[in-house]
């Protein structure tokens, strides 16, 4: 009696939605955390210094490598704005899902949300378009004197660090706080185009990384005037 080949290799059962949906929202999750580690080795910047600086560097780009597969395989499958794993059935035509059109470095990719949400995540990124001179200004200039600080002490020389340290929680927190405003002070406009790196949205969803920038934001602020005004 001969044996099929189906009979030598049965197929593997099919993979559970449910496993599947577990395991996207994890890979977000674990794929977020390298943003809180990268802050640490800048602010805390435990000894030795030069270490936490090359060590966030490399984070950095690392994470930009995973995070962006990671964006395209979200994409159809969560809503943007509240993190929620669509079904596969659900649809524009049920009037369960809605879909907005982002732009990044020259490609444009439509993104999903609950058709409940959709207002509020075109509201923001049209916010973030509109004052991303600002908000860009408030981000990645008081990072590059605290990168600066940072190598200039791995290096030796005096730099301050501390008080760069605490003027750049103090901007930083604040630009995080006026840009989570933007869901609820802008108007939509479209197309949008994304002045920061679009792949960090998709990890826990925007309103979740919103309530994470403002929290943390305000603890910066305090922190940084605490510093500033101190004696």
């Amino acid at each position: 009696m001969t044996t099929t080949t189906d009979e030598q290799h049965p197929p593997s059962p099919a993979p559970s939605p449910r496993r599947d949906r577990a395991q996207l929202l994890l890979l977000g999750v674990a794929l977020f955390l390298f943003i809180p580690l990268v802050l640490f080795l800048f602010v805390r910047h435990p000894q030795p210094v030069g270490l936490s600086l090359a060590g966030g560097l490399v984070l950095m780009v690392g994470h930009r490598l995973l995070a962006r597969p990671y964006m395209l395989r979200a994409l159809p499958a969560k809503c943007l704005w509240c993190n929620r794993v669509l079904d596969a059935g659900e649809g524009r035509r049920k009037g369960e899902t809605a879909a907005i059109e982002l732009c990044s470095r020259g490609a444009a990719y439509h993104a999903r949300s609950c058709s409940e949400h959709r207002l509020p995540l075109a509201r923001f990124f049209s916010f973030v378009e509109t004052w991303r001179w600002p908000l860009r200004l408030g981000i990645f200039v008081p990072l590059a004197f605290l990168l600066i600080s940072l190598a200039a002490t791995a290096a030796g020389q005096p730099a301050s660090l501390e008080t760069w340290t605490a003027w750049f929680k103090l901007i930083v927190g604040l630009t995080v706080n006026v840009a989570a405003l933007g869901s609820l002070l802008a108007r939509e406009h479209a197309p949008v185009t994304v002045p920061f790196p679009l792949h960090n949205f998709f990890l826990l969803g925007v309103r979740n990384l919103l309530w994470i920038f403002r929290l943390v934001g305000l603890w910066w602020i305090w922190q940084g005037l605490a510093f500033v005004l101190g004696p």
